[in-house]
């Protein structure tokens, strides 16, 4: 299974932050679009960032809430492991897994294109079990 097949199934769309953006404003976004994390884009829509729940979580837990006046830049991950749509799924779990993150921007020749998410991933995979199930029963059925 193709990532591409995953953003076809689910969608491409995906919402970003600009590096400037507070986190306050970023928090609201989260919040409005219940999402768990947003890309971080510069101001010419490329990606150099991800900011998550647990960022926000924890620098306001440490610096309190003077913290949501912080620019996205300050708290963001830099360095974000990314796919392609040509990456099969297992790659992509297995990064998760390892580097345990919950979400993936998705990056077609230098392009950001989607975001898989473990969400997506455990969707998928229980669509995929269920249509096991269903042949299956149908071969068992079709066996009496």
């Amino acid at each position: 299974m193709l990532i591409a097949e995953i953003l076809r199934a689910k969608g491409a769309g995906v919402i970003t932050v600009v590096q400037t953006e507070t986190v306050h404003a970023a928090a609201k976004l989260l919040r409005e679009k219940r999402f768990g994390s947003l890309v971080v884009v510069d101001q010419h829509n490329k990606l150099i960032g991800i900011i998550t729940e647990r960022d926000i979580v924890r620098i306001v837990a440490d610096k309190g809430a003077t913290a949501l006046l912080l620019k996205v830049e300050d708290i963001m991950t830099h360095e974000v492991k990314t796919c392609s749509p040509k990456d099969m799924l297992k790659e992509v779990m297995q990064l998760m897994t390892l580097r345990r993150v919950r979400h993936v921007p998705v990056v077609d020749n230098g392009e950001l294109v989607g975001i898989i998410s473990s969400t997506d991933v455990v969707k998928y995979r229980l669509n995929e079990r269920a249509s096991e199930v269903n042949v299956l029963r149908d071969l068992t059925r079709a066996k009496v």
